[in-house]
């Protein structure tokens, strides 16, 4: 089978189109021929090495994963050749006492796709039976791969680490990223008033076509302070988070008494700073959320097939273009998500 791996990293890193042996399931393991896989900020930190662990070369990226199961190993009896999957993209042992509680994004062996063990940009791809949900027949592969990390991410911290009341102001960071405009989507249907930001006109205008009542251009310095002008001086109720560096500190300039942000990247920086005595005094949260949990994906993909939640997609790439798929999302001119088609 054919899958573009990363064999030096860079920005830009190395990538190569090869040939490499057909994947064989283990036990307890499925086959899944890729027919979408979903690039996210996750694959380039890989590309350039910015992980804080070292991942042996070459490696296939790619954890954000649709298709259909074509063999599945000894001891798997709840799939079969043909079934239409997803992959869960933070693998989980199953076993450990939070995996045994149903929080999965706290396994105390968990594995990434793509990053510990190949992933998607491949043919075919050998995954856990355990991390498979079935995918709803209304969802297409392309919706899936564009939702299944970065959308359930977005469920995982609206629904799960934070919860959005209705009428409660919420502000979603970066309207343009996978995560920020599926927030924005689940925002709106659980009933919130959406603030949103964006870096460019284009950006913007797509925040607002998701349901953002007001769009702010997040390249003014005092954009923290238009939030609170919008909000009659009161704050936001909830901030969805996903850059860190010094956009993390500005969000708790847009908060409101007892509000909560919540945060699940660091792009901008992972080292930040923040004044303490406002924090505790407003009596605020700050909540870390990582990856996500399976009712998470089911309720991301149970949404999709209701129409309640949409992909934003910008750009398909063939799997013998994946270094440009790369360096469209790296460039930070994406509107939504990239994807690789094998």
């Amino acid at each position: 089978m054919k899958a573009a791996q990363l064999i030096a990293n860079g920005t830009p890193g190395r990538f190569e189109l090869r040939e490499l042996p057909e994947p064989q399931p283990a036990a307890g393991e499925a086959v899944v021929e890729v027919r979408a896989c979903g690039l996210n900020r996750l694959d380039l930190w890989l590309e350039e090495g910015g992980l804080p662990i070292q991942i042996p070369l070459p490696r296939t990226p790619g954890g954000e994963v649709s298709g259909i199961i074509s063999e599945v190993g000894s001891g798997v009896t709840t799939w079969k050749r043909g079934d239409r999957v997803a992959v869960q993209s933070n693998l989980f042992c199953g076993e450990c006492e939070f995996c045994k509680r149903g929080e999965e994004s706290l396994c105390l062996r968990g594995e990434l796709l793509g990053v510990n063990r190949d992933g998607g940009f491949a043919d075919r791809v050998a995954v856990p039976a355990r991390a498979l949900v079935s995918l709803p027949d209304a969802v297409s592969f392309e919706t899936s791969a564009a939702l299944t990390l970065a959308g359930s991410t977005a469920m995982h911290m609206l629904t799960d680490r934070a919860q959005v009341r209705a009428g409660d102001w919420v502000l979603v960071i970066g309207a343009s990223s996978g995560v920020g405009s599926a927030a924005i989507q689940i925002a709106k249907q659980l009933g919130a008033h959406v603030i949103s930001t964006g870096s460019t006109e284009t950006k913007r205008n797509l925040a607002k076509k998701l349901g953002a009542e007001f769009v702010l251009d997040s390249t003014q310095a005092d954009w923290p302070a238009e939030v609170r002008k919008l909000t009659n001086k009161r704050g936001v109720d909830l901030v969805v988070e996903h850059v860190g560096g010094d956009v993390l500190p500005k969000c708790f300039e847009c908060l409101a008494r007892g509000g909560t942000v919540v945060t699940c990247g660091a792009t901008a920086g992972r080292d930040i700073s923040f004044k303490l005595w406002p924090f505790f005094v407003k009596q605020q949260r700050l909540i870390g959320s990582y990856g996500r949990n399976r009712n998470d994906l089911v309720a991301t993909l149970d949404w999709a097939a209701a129409g309640k939640l949409q992909p934003v997609i910008d750009s398909i790439y063939p799997l013998d273009q994946a270094a440009a798929a790369f360096a469209k999302l790296r460039s930070r001119a994406a509107l939504g998500k990239v994807l690789v088609k094998p």
